[in-house]
């Protein structure tokens, strides 16, 4: 299934391969996502449930991760 925005529902590995900005928002809440195994199960919720992050906060930290990336590409 292809998403056209990031959601709860997406494994991490779907989320970065899609959007590869998003890797920040793991690599500064010091989260082992980026290389682990089970990425490619594990859901964007789930992630925030093993670590104690609110959904809705990663969530928005994974949009802004986005429009920060699409931001640097404009003049």
């Amino acid at each position: 299934m292809e998403h056209l925005a990031p959601c709860l529902e997406l494994t991490i590995a779907e989320l970065l391969t899609t959007w590869p900005a998003t890797m920040t928002v793991f690599l500064q809440r010091r989260m082992e996502c980026v290389g682990c195994v089970m990425a490619r199960f594990e859901t964007v919720d789930e992630a925030a449930v093993n670590y104690a992050i609110p959904a809705p906060v990663l969530l928005a930290e994974i949009y802004a991760a986005i429009g920060a990336a699409g931001s640097a590409d404009k003049p």
